[in-house]
């Protein structure tokens, strides 16, 4: 916003040009340093907390070590005994299992059924793209930012601010990356994939979702914001005005509505 103001919308841009372009390359360098692997938006993958359980010689050492009375000592071995069971054979303690009271039977096993990505190493929950076409769908999908950026660059100065966002050749360049990706990206899995689609990761499968979603802030970008959802989301605004509480509802819409007119990451998710 402060190089539109100061420098006009071909300076903005050129910064928006080069703030994706260096996305791109440090996504692309995740890329190739992962052994071409898809790269992973957020965190990855949680594993579940497994309290490492001790042997019955820890245990009566921690108790004949804590500095407890008598009485506090006897009750606190009796209330851990009502908990565990004692396997007589091997020395090994279960949980008990949770009474009628507490939680059903079902819900007790269903916390403790771990899947097959819970037990993984880290390097196999995301699988390598060994195919050119997986190769090249990933690719495009990291510069796709990068070619529309460039694309609104260049239409900057030909014309009005409104005839320049108006133009469909950036959005639809842009938009098209991001459909061709998406296509020889489930080419690639229906072809190298055992299994297709049900022989992927939890964790691939919920990037792959995540893109999905990501489609659809390409109706609050470019040409198709400014031809179709600006006009539709003002009239909606309107339609609320002077009405007791929606128009709270009104005036957020017109709030966000500025944010999506003249900041470009707002509706970014590349």
């Amino acid at each position: 916003m402060f190089f539109k103001r100061r420098s006009g919308e071909k300076a903005r841009w050129r910064l928006v040009v080069v703030l994706e372009l260096v996305k791109a390359i440090c996504r692309t360098i995740m890329f190739w340093i992962t052994g071409k692997r898809m790269v992973i938006e957020g965190l990855g993958a949680e594993r579940p907390n497994v309290p490492e359980q001790q042997s019955p010689a820890e245990e009566t050492e921690g108790r004949e070590a804590g500095p407890r009375s008598g009485d506090q000592q006897e009750t606190t071995i009796l209330s851990e005994r009502s908990k565990k069971w004692l396997m007589p054979r091997t020395g090994m303690t279960l949980p008990v299992l949770p009474t009628q009271t507490s939680e059903s039977i079902t819900d007790f096993l269903s916390k403790r059924v771990i899947s097959a990505d819970d037990i993984k190493l880290a390097s196999q929950l995301v699988r390598k793209i060994s195919s050119y076409q997986g190769q090249l769908a990933e690719l495009m999908w990291i510069t796709r930012p990068v070619v529309y950026a460039l694309a609104m660059q260049r239409l900057q100065g030909t014309g009005s601010n409104k005839r320049t966002y108006s133009d469909w050749r950036p959005w639809v360049l842009g938009f098209g990356m991001e459909i061709a990706a998406r296509e020889l990206g489930k080419k690639e899995v229906r072809e190298r994939t055992v299994g297709g689609w049900r022989g992927m990761t939890g964790l691939e499968k919920e990037e792959l979702k995540r893109r999905g979603w990501g489609l659809a802030w390409w109706g609050m970008r470019g040409a198709f914001y400014e031809n179709i959802t600006k006009s539709w989301i003002q009239g909606f605004a309107g339609k609320l005005e002077g009405k007791p509480l929606l128009d709270i509802v009104g005036g957020i819409i017109e709030d966000y509505d500025y944010l999506w007119d003249e900041y470009y990451f707002s509706t970014s998710t590349m």
